[in-house]
């Protein structure tokens, strides 16, 4: 059985300014193997890590024990990013950056992107942009003992202010992208997990501040996150 982890580190750094701190002998590597041992879990998902490449430090990327996995923004530097950290008996079998399949290495590949005609390539690329898609393929046994594959899909989605309009459509289109990818994992026989930071509440259980939750309650949050394609999904993975 895997033990899955996802958190919204708010920068994958700050935790630990703190624990080098009490531990100056410590090096960042040993400090960030000492948080994914503590978490105590298989695999763990990191969201808004807030790094970019060229800031990428060797210590924080290769734990020992752990086989690491980031997606940063292409456009800001200290914004969004998510990272999939797995142990070494969780070692997927292929990884992925991205849901369009833009930035696919193909030595690789995960695969199955479905029909995403109603997308332009510019659109994709701009969905891609921000570094909030990791996807990990593992092999998993059911209790039937069968062999079955398993996709993991870590997304930060994105976070729409209600000043800016043009950011809730993109947030839009980005879960119509997860949806079309996801759908068509399923399709092609792969168990899919999707998990992260959906930035939408389903309801005001899942929310710490369930008072002041009208940017998360937005109609067109809950009517994807409600819908009946989503439901439908759900319901094949047997999580409702």
């Amino acid at each position: 059985m895997l033990r899955m982890v996802s958190w919204n580190i708010n920068g994958i750094r700050s935790p630990l300014q703190g624990m080098v701190y009490e531990e100056p002998s410590n090096c960042a590597a040993m400090a960030m193997g000492r948080i994914l041992d503590k978490l105590d879990a298989d695999i763990v998902c990191l969201q808004e890590t807030k790094v970019t490449r060229d800031v990428l430090t060797e210590p924080l990327a290769i734990i020992e024990g752990y086989n690491s996995y980031f997606s940063f923004s292409r456009n800001r530097s200290g914004y969004s990013g998510v990272a999939t950290f797995c142990k070494d008996s969780a070692t997927p079998m292929a990884a992925e950056e991205g849901l369009s399949g833009l930035l696919a290495t193909h030595n690789g590949d995960v695969g199955c992107y479905g029909n995403m005609d109603e997308f332009t390539q510019e659109e994709l690329r701009a969905l891609d942009s921000e570094g909030r898609a990791l996807l990990t393929q593992h092999k998993i046994r059911t209790w039937e003992g069968k062999e079955k594959t398993l996709t993991l899909i870590n997304v930060y989605c994105p976070h729409a202010d209600a000043g800016k309009p043009e950011r809730l459509s993109f947030k839009m289109r980005f879960y119509r992208l997860l949806q079309i990818r996801a759908e068509a994992l399923l399709a092609a026989g792969s168990h899919v997990i999707i998990l992260g930071d959906l930035n939408t509440a389903h309801r005001p259980i899942d929310h710490w501040d369930a008072v002041n939750l009208v940017r998360l309650f937005q109609p067109a949050n809950q009517c994807w996150i409600l819908g009946p394609r989503v439901a439908s999904f759900m319901e094949k993975q047997s999580l409702v």
